[in-house]
């Protein structure tokens, strides 16, 4: 009767365990590059209300006070279409959870 110490094992061809098959119907850098691009720009729209205590990281920096003034022009207009309300609902959700001690 074989033992189970007998089996090979059976281990990914490469370390991420991404078959070859998908590997090579993958996109190119173009396609990171623009995945990168739109990924920034949905957090930029949606991600808004973070964007001006980024800018303070940067005070000691030349140019810090336009920096802080675009974020906070930014945050504002966000604010004004409304996009900053999914940012305050998640917000406010973990706060929730927070105080029920989840």
């Amino acid at each position: 009767m074989p033992d189970a110490r007998d089996e090979p094992i059976h281990s990914p061809t490469a370390a991420d365990a991404i078959p070859p098959g998908l590997r090579r119907r993958g996109g190119g850098s173009r396609h990171v590059l623009a995945l990168c691009i739109v990924g920034s720009l949905v957090l930029a729209l949606f991600a808004s209300r973070d964007l001006p205590s980024w800018a303070e990281r940067f005070a000691d920096s030349p140019g810090a006070q336009t920096l802080q003034r675009l974020a906070t022009a930014w945050d504002d207009r966000m604010a004004a279409l409304c996009l900053t309300r999914p940012h305050e609902i998640l917000r406010d959700a973990i706060r929730r959870a927070l105080d029920a001690r989840w």
